[in-house]
């Protein structure tokens, strides 16, 4: 939301941000963010839907697979996501599995075999096919299913503005930060500038304690 706003989701009070965290407080406000929201997490969206008590949901590669096993999925509208007023961006997520400096012989061997199989096409494919999960191999999407190509053709027009989550060695003290800003100013109705001044000198002093250059460049 940051960044489509124009905003550093690592300052955190920078004008983009405020800008957005206004945006969120008044749709709250408005009665127009289901509540179930603060809750949602990738398996929660499906009964959400189902319900009713939410009509707009991310996590949709997922969600999308579950309706269309249900043969529910015509019943949904999925595209891209929304766009900010600055610009489109959709965060990447996913698990990143890396090898740790001074491994070697057969650990490394093995590590590096685990790797290679993961981005195969065949296992690939099969990700795609079975959890309908993005694949990192423009050549693994001749497996998906037909009633999910309209999800498939969404999630590459999504990755076009994707972004991934900066690689900061204080990343657990925004998000923390970010989820506090939503309690205060969402559900408590706290003044935006207030509460995002006060979080940003605490990631501020986050990134200092761990030796990381701050503000970022």
């Amino acid at each position: 939301m940051d960044l489509a706003f124009g905003g550093n989701p690592l300052l955190l009070n920078d004008e983009g941000s405020v800008r957005a965290l206004e945006f969120l407080q008044e749709l709250w406000q408005e009665g127009l963010l289901a509540r179930e929201s603060l809750l949602a997490k990738f398996d929660t969206q499906v009964d959400y839907l189902q319900g009713e008590t939410a009509w707009l949901a991310q996590n949709w590669p997922f969600t999308s697979k579950v309706f269309a096993e249900q043969d529910l999925l015509d019943r949904f509208q999925v595209h891209e996501g929304w766009r900010g007023p600055v610009r489109p961006a959709h965060v990447i997520g996913g698990d990143v599995l890396g090898i740790p400096r001074g491994v070697g012989g057969r650990r490394r061997e093995a590590a590096l075999a685990l790797a290679q199989f993961l981005m195969s096409r065949e296992t690939q494919q099969l990700l795609v096919e079975r959890n309908a999960w993005p694949s990192i191999r423009s050549d693994a999407y001749g497996a998906v299913p037909a009633a999910q190509r309209e999800t498939f053709d969404a999630i590459q027009r999504a990755l076009a503005d994707g972004v991934h989550r900066p690689d900061v060695a204080y990343w657990a003290d925004v998000t923390d930060a970010m989820n506090e800003a939503v309690r205060r100013i969402l559900e408590r109705g706290d003044p935006v500038r207030t509460v995002l001044d006060a979080l940003h000198a605490r990631v501020a002093e986050a990134a200092r304690r761990r030796g990381a250059v701050y503000p970022p460049g």
